[in-house]
């Protein structure tokens, strides 16, 4: 099985670099990202000090990683040593490859023998740090047989995961080696139980305390306070078609809904198209943000956001958010809303984030299958406002009550560094 991982490796790679070939724009900086990879990494980096190697898949995984960075970056015992961040996916390379808490930061070469074994050269880490359950085999097997300390956090991990197949035992015992596994919770502390693991400890979610320290340093937008007047507002995170439909349906057949609330749309797609049929389906009129001033933003009930970056901000004005994805288990980041005191709705299928459960069971949120249990919960939220203040202040308490993952694997990096 190890020969069909290889060689499965290197078909993903050329297909890819083929699907770049003809035109697919995330293929090609994929590919091009990784294009002499070796005299790159040369011609930026000396290997000759103290190094931390943090691997994250994407942005989303990124996000988990950057409250362990900031807490190493602050603490002088490591001091003399350097963050090298690497990448698998363009979409988080090319939007932190500029975070000023990162040294270095690269795309991860693919896992071959042959590069896993000239990287971990080219880098030589002192500890190697990743983030979930991106496992490459080539690489740990090398960090296994250097001894260079190595540890995963965010896991979560279910039963029915390729790893804990019979056929490729010889993952799992790859897997058994890593010298500490986090998991997020203990059902993915069983399931390694199952399959006798001991090198696995539950930490938390390392998100919580980033959405904590997001929600601390968030500025005013002196625009949402002049378009908010007195109303509640209803905010559609990361919203698909789906959720703009629903909410186009509601504004259509329930006519109180003016004297409550404002609404602002922060839809996934903000390409001009797409913004342009949200405004044309919506039965009222609508304002985009790169269109609003102070002289007619009071005008509008609704609010469009046209731009990528305001959305975690945006839910400090937030009463109640409509969280984008929960109806084709893409779910987005409920946490940034649920930190701001937001009532949370989303839709019921949500199985691959647990957190989307947890909340629900915390009373925050609501998850809904259709236009009426979304007129029902959001018309039960306007008219009811202890309903509202209950499900705010439950929500926001599950965020305080699961913050601490950080500091977990921090103190476990320090014991490695110093024991290693």
């Amino acid at each position: 099985m190890k020969a069909f991982y290889n060689i499965g490796i290197r078909s993903y790679s050329f297909g890819v670099k083929l699907a770049g070939i003809f035109g697919n724009s995330k293929a090609k900086k994929w590919s091009v990202g990784r294009k002499n990879w070796r005299k790159n990494i040369k011609n930026q980096f000396s290997s000759a000090g103290k190094n931390i190697w943090i691997h994250a898949t994407s942005l989303g995984e990124f996000e988990q990683a950057k409250p362990l960075i900031e807490k190493i970056k602050g603490d002088s015992s490591f001091a003399e040593y350097k963050i090298v961040v690497t990448f698998f996916s363009p979409s988080g390379y090319e939007y932190s490859k500029n975070y000023d808490l990162a040294d270095f930061t690269f795309y991860l070469p693919i896992d071959t023998k042959a590069n896993s074994a000239d990287f971990i050269d080219l880098i030589n880490p002192s500890i190697a740090i990743f983030v979930k359950y991106d496992f490459w085999f080539n690489y740990l097997a090398l960090l296994q047989k250097k001894q260079i300390p190595h540890l995963f956090f965010g896991c979560n991990f279910r039963e029915n995961q390729i790893y804990f197949k019979s056929i490729n035992r010889w993952q799992i015992e790859i897997l058994q080696k890593i010298n500490r596994l986090y998991t997020l919770n203990q059902r993915s502390l069983d399931v390694l139980k199952k399959h006798a693991f001991s090198n696995m400890q539950i930490s938390g979610d390392t998100r919580f305390d980033k959405v904590i320290q997001n929600a601390n340093r968030c500025q005013p937008i002196e625009l949402i306070e002049h378009f908010q007047q007195s109303k509640k507002i209803l905010i559609l995170g990361s919203s698909w078609e789906k959720e703009e439909d629903l909410l186009t349906r509601y504004l259509k057949e329930n006519k109180t809904w003016k004297k409550h609330l404002k609404i602002i749309i922060a839809p996934h797609n903000i390409d001009g198209n797409h913004v342009s049929e949200i405004i044309q389906k919506l039965p009222i009129k609508a304002l985009k943000f790169s269109e609003a001033h102070e002289g007619n933003i009071q005008d509008f009930d609704v609010l469009i956001i046209d731009n990528i970056g305001m959305l975690s901000n945006l839910y400090q004005y937030g009463n109640i958010s409509f969280i984008g994805g929960g109806f084709t288990n893409r779910l987005h980041n409920i946490l940034e809303a649920a930190t701001f005191s937001n009532a949370l709705l989303y839709g019921n299928k949500h199985a691959k984030f647990p957190e989307g459960k947890q909340l629900i069971k915390a009373n925050g949120a609501f998850a809904i299958e259709d236009a009426n249990e979304f007129s029902k919960h959001l018309n039960g939220f306007l008219e009811d406002n202890e309903l509202l203040e209950n499900t705010q202040r439950n929500a926001k308490a599950f965020i305080y009550n699961n913050k601490g993952a950080t500091g977990v694997v921090f103190d476990e990096v320090k014991r490695m560094i110093s024991k290693y």
